[in-house]
């Protein structure tokens, strides 16, 4: 007696979906509520209809298509979501850093105090005397003294363009988000 093999059907050339191979059951896909056995879901062409529009390779053929654009939707949605959290949680470091940074382009008031406290020491020390008075330096600052450096200026502007940066990502990735919802 032979081992049952894959039959086929004179009408078909491909073996039944109950057929087993080795003894092993042949690959079914998870189909959840859809069913992927488009030989079962759409009857079979006239001969001589393969190629009309409302052949079974065109349904066939947008059904596939029809999951591929599912997943890959669903796949935007998730890097999107990344996405967000990621520049979220981004902007909400690099803000800190701006914060924190940006108080390097003020002047520096205690310096400023201090020279000034200084000055007006010397001032009274000499205790009116207008030839000592004259002898006393004065100060050359000014509220346009910078006490920062290019490095400053270099690392705040690199902290507001990744800020800018960071922003424009998240409000530009909402709308693809909503998009992506709306697909």
């Amino acid at each position: 007696m032979s081992a049952p093999g894959p039959t086929l059907d004179h009408a078909s050339p491909r073996p039944r979906p109950d057929d087993k191979f080795f003894g092993i059951p042949r690959y079914r896909p998870f189909t959840g509520r859809r069913s992927f056995d488009y030989e079962q879901k759409y009857p079979r062409d006239p001969s001589g209809e393969e190629a009309s529009p409302e052949a079974r390779v065109w349904l066939t053929y947008l059904d596939e298509a029809e999951m591929y654009d599912h997943d890959t939707i669903q796949g935007f949605r998730d890097a999107i979501d990344s996405l967000l959290v990621l520049a979220g949680l981004f902007s909400a470091i690099v803000a800190t850093f701006v914060a924190q940074a940006s108080q390097d382009l003020r002047p520096d008031f205690a310096q400023l105090n201090l020279i000034i406290q200084i000055e007006q020491t010397a001032l009274l020390r000499t205790g009116g005397n207008i030839s000592a008075m004259n002898a006393v330096p004065a100060s050359n600052i000014t509220m346009d003294t910078t006490t920062y450096t290019t490095a400053d200026l270099w690392i705040n502007g690199l902290f507001f363009a990744n800020l800018s940066l960071s922003v424009a990502t998240a409000l530009l990735a909402v709308p693809v988000k909503q998009w992506c919802q709306v697909s």
